[in-house]
């Protein structure tokens, strides 16, 4: 978009969930960043998503897409690419439904060939339902429905 524009992904706590092998369980929060010239600061926009991911996939990819990957224990990933921001963004929420890792490489293959349009529809899609209703429970319901249109199962 601008080059005043940054990307910021935050990875935090989350309760691990049960899955059928065992993998880091994080939070992933979605933010835009301004950059201020005048006062020479960056303003971190509201929340444009929260998804649970699993490492070290997650952070696997977001490093294929050139984000820069900030702290040990609290991660932050940033990007300035807002298409790289995007193709995390929809990534994240359909692994969040799918729980089985054979499925997360189909759905990185998928968001990689993804078209700027459809890219931009489904990121808006959950960026409305998220900021609507303020729980992931509805995002993963769109979720479901992005893996069943998109024919990644």
């Amino acid at each position: 978009m601008g080059e005043n524009i940054q990307y910021m992904v935050k990875l935090k706590y989350a309760k691990p969930a049960k899955l059928a092998v065992k993998r880091e369980q994080k939070i992933a929060e979605f933010y835009p960043v301004v950059k201020v010239e005048a006062k020479k600061e960056f303003l971190r926009g509201k929340v444009e998503g929260r998804a649970r991911v699993f490492l070290p996939e997650f952070l696997d990819f977001a490093k294929h897409l050139g984000f820069e990957v900030r702290g040990r224990k609290r991660l932050t990933l940033i990007t300035s690419d807002d298409y790289n921001y995007l193709r995390l963004f929809v990534y994240a929420m359909g692994m969040q439904v799918l729980r089985d890792p054979v499925y997360w490489a189909k759905l990185e293959d998928h968001v990689l060939s993804m078209e700027p349009i459809p890219l931009r529809y489904w990121a808006s899609t959950f960026k409305s339902a998220y900021w609507k209703y303020k729980t992931r429970r509805r995002v993963m319901k769109l979720a479901r429905c992005f893996l069943e249109v998109e024919e990644v199962l």
